[in-house]
């Protein structure tokens, strides 16, 4: 499974000891998270043993240093922290917080002019420095509206660095974007632009009409990158969840099940959304844990002590347990597979009297992409390969057929996809 699971840190510098390692190294092992992002001081590293211990459980750290857009931290400052985790295995590093909002910039700096052109200088010595030290740059997550209107300040970074033919911002692309749902339905906003109109700053949307401030920020923002740098960005996925982090409040409409769901399942739309959901790398909760004393206590998924506040969690968690113990189960070595299974991998799609869902063959792209099954309708043919990756779309096998699978000793892979309707 693709570890695309993440979680934000704490939000202090307090938490880097051996004894908080061996607290949440086993809980993030149990989720199968493969991400977490820290925040990181300008003056000195998190311990590297802190830092080789989550890499060694599959978990690659992200670094956020959130000093404000106009302190006095050079990028040459920063140069041996960004060699040392470098040298450590870490790839990604952000710079900045928010940089369109006032609560970034130093007192009485933010309404000087040229804000996008002073942060644009601002930000790409930091790019440059970290590309030199072999560490993949990710542009900060921008607040939905905020109080540079964050559309407008994504539209003119992007016009400004292809008017500077930045190679450095461009060549490698990698963007966090707010996910924070802001109490509107997952599928607020969802399409784009090729859907809704685009939104004026700070205005009401249009009675019938959504906008981007929610979840699916991030389609709003690829299309933008497209249109301007006709590039495809690889993106984080922030705050994933949370209603408002300004706020501290969790979206009570919206489930744990929910987000794993978006997170692990292949796109249910076709075309390009589901190209630009390909490019989400990391889905990133907020938070991980936190003091109940302190603002973002009231959004942590974990109290201090590892318990989880979440009812989904154990839950989720057996279910993991379960999925790798059937595994270990029908574990064969490679050379063995060979010839007890003819076929290794087989994709089992269903077929209707009517036909096949149009759509389907574009749904299962990123399962052609990655594993490169045998793909075909019959139940009896996939009995005969070592993995099958069931396509149970609309209910179209029965617990018998994937009985009859698992007796044959089949590794199961059930996909379960419920279609909005089917026209016969």
């Amino acid at each position: 499974m693709e570890k695309k699971i993440g979680f934000h840190y704490f939000q202090d510098l307090e938490h880097y000891q051996n004894k908080d390692l061996k607290l949440w190294q086993p809980e993030l092992e149990s989720l199968q998270a493969g991400w977490l992002v820290l925040k990181a001081s300008a003056t000195h590293a998190i311990p590297e043993d802190f830092i080789r211990g989550l890499l060694d459980s599959g978990i690659q750290p992200i670094i956020h240093f959130d000093f404000p857009v106009n302190s006095d931290v050079r990028p040459e400052d920063l140069r041996i922290l960004l060699s040392s985790y470098a040298k450590w295995g870490i790839k990604h590093v952000v710079f900045f917080d928010k940089p369109n909002m006032k609560s970034a910039w130093l007192h009485d700096t933010w309404s000087q002019g040229d804000l996008v052109e002073r942060f644009l200088d601002r930000y790409l010595p930091f790019v440059r420095v970290a590309e030199q030290n072999g560490l993949i740059p990710v542009f900060p997550p921008l607040q939905p509206g905020g109080d540079y209107w964050d559309l407008s300040f994504l539209k003119k970074v992007l016009s400004l660095v292809k008017q500077r033919r930045s190679l450095d911002f461009v060549s490698n692309l990698h963007i966090a974007v707010s996910s924070q749902t802001f109490n509107h339905p997952l599928s607020w906003g969802a399409g784009g632009k090729r859907n809704w109109k685009v939104p004026r700053p700070y205005s009401k949307t249009d009675l019938g009409e959504e906008d981007h401030i929610g979840f699916n920020t991030w389609q709003w923002y690829a299309d933008l990158v497209k249109n301007i740098l006709d590039i495809d960005p690889k993106m984080f996925l922030f705050y994933f969840g949370s209603s408002d982090i300004r706020t501290s409040v969790l979206d009570s409409r919206v489930t744990f099940e929910e987000l794993i769901d978006f997170a692990l399942s292949p796109s249910e739309e076709a075309g390009r959304v589901a190209d630009q959901k390909n490019n989400i790398l990391g889905c990133l909760f907020w938070i991980l844990s936190s003091s109940e004393e302190k603002k973002e206590g009231t959004t942590a998924f974990f109290d201090l002590s590892g318990q989880p506040k979440n009812a989904s969690i154990p839950a989720y968690k057996q279910k993991l347990e379960h999925t790798r113990k059937q595994k270990s189960d029908y574990a064969v070595s490679d050379k063995l597979a060979e010839w007890i299974y003819p076929i290794d991998h087989y994709l089992l799609l269903p077929s209707y009297d009517w036909g096949i869902p149009e759509n389907t063959l574009d749904r299962i792209r990123p399962i052609i992409r990655e594993s490169r099954p045998t793909i075909g309708f019959s139940l009896i043919e996939a009995t005969n390969a070592r993995k099958v990756t069931v396509w149970n779309e609309n209910g179209a096998f029965s617990v018998h057929d994937i009985d009859i699978l698992r007796e044959a000793g089949c590794l199961i892979d059930e996909q379960i996809i419920n279609s909005v309707s089917i026209t016969v």
